[in-house]
């Protein structure tokens, strides 16, 4: 049995490494001026702040992934499956705004409502503040928070 661990900073460079396969720096990461990457504007960042949208999509698909492993043990014990994107057209949920996750009795993305036992939003992001160090490269990861949140 898989042992999922409660959301921590090791979990978080995961996303951001996994991340780097199919995301660049300025997709994750604000960049200052000075060609600093921050996962957040540090505190009393005083120049123009733009806010990033694709990064929420991002870390979004991840944690709820995260949240359905984390909710797989406890499904399985009662017979029942944790589902990613979950569709119910009868209860309004629809492939355009599908359910984040949910436990059901089968593990199927297209759901009737007498098989959805509960449903679950996943409002998550990165927690600590991260810096991308060598200059923005990828590949040479080396993650440090900041205390600047």
């Amino acid at each position: 049995m898989i042992k999922i661990g409660l959301w921590n900073e090791k979990t978080e460079i995961e996303f951001f490494t996994q991340a780097k396969d199919f995301a660049t720096p300025d997709q994750l990461f604000y960049k200052t001026p000075d060609g600093r990457y921050y996962a957040y504007w540090p505190k009393g960042y005083k120049e123009d702040k733009t806010t990033l949208q694709s990064r929420n999509s991002l870390i979004g698909n991840f944690t709820e992934k995260w949240s359905v492993d984390l909710l797989q043990q406890f499904a399985k014990k009662q017979n029942l499956f944790a589902v990613q994107g979950i569709v119910c057209e009868e209860i309004g949920l629809t492939k355009q705004s599908p359910a984040d996750v949910a436990i059901c009795k089968t593990k199927d993305v297209i759901q009737k409502a007498e098989n959805i036992v509960m449903l679950f939003e996943v409002k998550m992001s990165v927690v600590w503040n991260w810096e991308l160090k060598k200059e923005g490269k990828m590949d040479l990861l080396e993650w440090t928070t900041t205390k600047s949140y």
